[in-house]
């Protein structure tokens, strides 16, 4: 229920719409569940720091509360109240996200594209086409090696038309960069992105966007200019017999 409030609010749609491809080729993956913990553990460890400098505040206002007025005590009972509801509610509200950062990842790959779709206050979503894909790579650090899990990282030159990223926060430098974070089955997607890859090169399919990947071919212009030359050169040759005789 607070889920659906909240992508309501955000006007975020609960899955992301499939990149351009046909709807057989669609293979959704998801984040392992190891990723998600591992980032709880992250959260976990932050709160507790919190926690630590709320309890020297607290402590304090303990040390000096006798030496305050009536009305100094009241005003920092009331400071201390105010600080602890606070911070309960940003433990209460940090935590869900951590659960939801992770149910709102989505990696989407078809025949012709991916599509990478990360947070919930501030979404980042990255679609990349093949015919712009330069290079796929699997990265796994000593502690992903322990969970079990890996990134899978999709690169571009850097220039093409049919690479966007939306949302907030998006550094430039990312924009041409597409991760598959924290998943279980990093070989098979990396795999399955470089079988796509090969057909989609091997097929000579073009941009997209394109009159659906049919382009002009040159050597068609190239045959009928050949032909005109030909019916010229004939006529140069009459021409030639003619005034020789």
């Amino acid at each position: 229920m607070i889920k659906t409030l909240l992508l309501w609010l955000a006007r975020i749609p609960a899955e992301p719409e499939p990149p351009a491809g046909s709807a057989e080729s669609i293979r959704v993956f998801r984040a392992s569940p190891n990723l998600f913990y591992w980032n709880l553990v992250g959260w976990g460890a932050s709160q507790l720091v919190v926690l630590f400098l709320l309890g020297l505040v607290l402590f304090a206002g303990y040390r000096i509360e006798p030496k305050l007025p009536n009305w100094g005590r009241f005003a920092l009972s009331a400071g201390q109240g105010i600080a602890v509801t606070l911070f309960l509610l940003q433990f209460a509200i940090s935590g869900y996200k951590q659960r939801l950062d992770y149910e709102m990842r989505w990696y989407v790959v078809t025949d012709r594209s991916l599509r990478i779709r990360s947070g919930i206050f501030f979404v980042r979503e990255v679609t990349m086409t093949f015919a712009n894909i330069q290079r796929v790579s699997l990265n796994q650090g000593p502690l992903q090696r322990l969970l079990g899990i890996a990134d899978v990282q999709v690169s571009t030159a850097g220039g093409g038309g049919q690479v966007h990223a939306e949302g907030k926060g998006v550094a430039a430098a990312n924009r041409h960069t597409a991760l598959f974070e924290g998943v279980s089955n990093a070989r098979e997607i990396r795999d399955l992105i470089l079988e796509r890859l090969r057909l989609y090169r091997d097929a000579g399919l073009g941009d997209p966007d394109d009159h659906d990947g049919l382009h002009h071919h040159p050597h068609q212009s190239d045959e009928g200019e050949y032909h005109a030359a030909v019916d010229v050169l004939a006529e140069v040759r009459a021409l030639s017999a003619a005034l020789s005789k």
